[in-house]
């Protein structure tokens, strides 16, 4: 069990060196969830085209959405939507793109159905199964505003990103002087919530948390259990402006974690070698 524990530590520390040292030099990284504010007022196409947009005017959690061949964009997670008849809908909270990983790529054959939870062998966190790197799209967790993009728009890729849909997400919280919160709405028992440096935060439902003010924010949560066996664990939140203007609070929106089966893991361990035999052959 210790060797196989040990592995498991292996493959998250190779997956996080393999992701760390390609922005060791500074240049942008393919940083995946970023929080704006939407400024879109009307709805331009789909069922409900030329209706209000019901998420105008709100904190949006965003997924970067990188393509080949690039048409980079954002995917609104848990956005206000409508439902029912386009002449006579209702608003809800949410959206069918909820979750993540979204449910779009789950139902891809071999899509990433889950956010791994790793064991950890050492630090503040040695002795559980967290979040981290893993080599799946989705798991990295830092949330930054997309103020943060502004800093690389020579980027060809990365201006397609920030200013996709006619720049829909452009507007961010610190632009309007908003401080942000993440406010915990439900958790599966077992799951708890950190900081990097093992600090609990959002401990019982109703919970906010400050994640940042300004432009210039980041956000690092870490997901961790103590129970090795195979399970699926959710956290579901929403955005809050902490500011006086409950109005612009999110959608809701799920992460969805899950205790691997210690076969898989040495499936994964082999794959990450062979990228590393890759990555040595292109020197």
């Amino acid at each position: 069990m210790h060797r196989l524990m040990t592995l498991l530590t292996l493959v998250s520390l190779i997956a996080l060196t393999l992701f760390t040292s390609a922005s060791a030099d500074g240049r942008y990284r393919p940083e995946t969830y970023f929080v704006a504010v939407d400024s879109l007022s009307v709805l331009t196409s789909g069922t409900y085209a030329g209706l209000p947009n019901p998420n105008a005017g709100r904190l949006t959690l965003l997924y970067a959405h990188y393509t080949d061949p690039p048409t980079e964009h954002f995917h609104g997670i848990g956005v206000w939507s409508y439902t029912g008849p386009a002449d006579n809908p209702t608003i809800r909270n949410t959206s069918n793109n909820n979750r993540l990983p979204e449910l779009g790529q789950r139902n891809r054959p071999g899509g990433q159905r889950y956010l791994n939870l790793l064991y950890a062998n050492s630090g503040p966190f040695a002795g559980k199964w967290v979040s981290g790197r893993d080599g799946g799209e989705y798991s990295l967790l830092t949330i930054r505003p997309t103020a943060y993009l502004r800093n690389f728009l020579s980027d060809e890729r990365v201006n397609r990103l920030y200013n996709s849909l006619r720049g829909r997400w452009t507007t961010t919280p610190g632009d309007l002087g908003i401080t942000v919160g993440i406010e915990l709405l439900d958790i599966t028992p077992g799951l708890n919530i950190a900081l990097a440096d093992g600090t609990s935060i959002l401990q019982e439902v109703g919970a906010i948390y400050i994640i940042g003010s300004g432009n210039a924010w980041e956000f690092d949560p870490v997901f961790w259990v103590t129970n090795d066996a195979p399970a699926v664990y959710s956290a579901s939140f929403r955005l809050v402006d902490l500011s006086g203007v409950s109005a612009r609070h999110s959608g809701v929106f799920h992460y969805d974690f899950f205790v691997p089966e210690p076969a898989s893991m040495v499936v994964l361990g082999t794959g990450l070698a062979g990228l590393l035999a890759l990555r040595r052959r292109k020197k």
